[in-house]
């Protein structure tokens, strides 16, 4: 990976933290933090780590390793009588490098929005819901060879130069390469437009983090979120 691109990705990543733009670019001498009333958020980058968290937490962070705080289960019980509810905890990927996969220059591609609410029809509520593709501004269809579509990927700007990639494939249509194959071309559509892209996987999603290492992705972070009740 290029060093403009993880420069990128750390100006990126500080402005979604609400940080200062260099603040990742910086020595990792001690952990960042951030006070923030309605959220817990542990972030990992590269050898950062930043912590963004009501100033209950804050200040019982120094006793805290950076694996508790990592950990949703654990952060979850800090927060008990804080209406503690777990959002994500999600492996970060990174690529600079264009995608080759076989049959991907040929592959019969759609932006139809029909095809895409199709295939959102087609998969379970839950995994509708993480993959977010209504958030996302490009979407890209594989289909077969009648024309029929098998899956879905997209991806939506972040900070105006990252791309967060998303894939989803009905189950009856899984483990049959559908996904990496829409997904490599999201990813190489998103590094045209000369954006990073980004694979944002569920921790311990064996098909999302696989997906991201066929395709060349980087783990080089990692994300555990709180939304906390008022």
């Amino acid at each position: 990976m290029e060093v403009n691109t993880q420069a990128i990705i750390r100006l990126a990543w500080a402005r979604t933290l609400g940080l200062a733009d260099d603040a990742l670019m910086q020595p990792a001498a001690e952990r960042l933090v951030r006070v923030d009333e309605s959220i817990i958020m542990f972030v990992s980058l590269w050898q950062h780590r930043v912590l963004i968290g009501p100033q209950w937490l804050v200040d019982q962070a120094p006793a805290l390793s950076n694996a508790a705080l990592a950990s949703g289960s654990r952060l979850l019980g800090l927060a008990a009588g804080h209406g503690g509810r777990l959002l994500e905890e999600t492996v970060l990927g990174f690529t600079d490098d264009y995608v080759s996969l076989p049959g991907l220059d040929d592959a019969q591609v759609s932006k139809d929005a029909r095809s895409v609410g199709e295939l959102e029809r087609s998969c379970p509520p839950d995994d509708v819901a993480e993959v977010g593709l209504s958030q996302m501004s490009e979407h890209f269809v594989t289909l077969d060879a009648e024309g029929r579509p098998k899956a879905v990927a997209g991806y939506g700007e972040s900070q105006g130069i990252l791309a967060s990639i998303g894939v989803l494939v009905p189950p009856s249509q899984r483990l049959a390469g559908h996904g990496t194959l829409a997904a490599a071309v999201a990813t190489n559509d998103a590094l045209d437009a000369g954006l990073v892209a980004q694979w944002r996987a569920r921790r311990g999603h064996r098909g999302g983090l696989g997906v991201a290492r066929r395709l060349g992705y980087r783990e080089i972070g990692a994300q555990t979120t709180l939304l906390l009740h008022a």
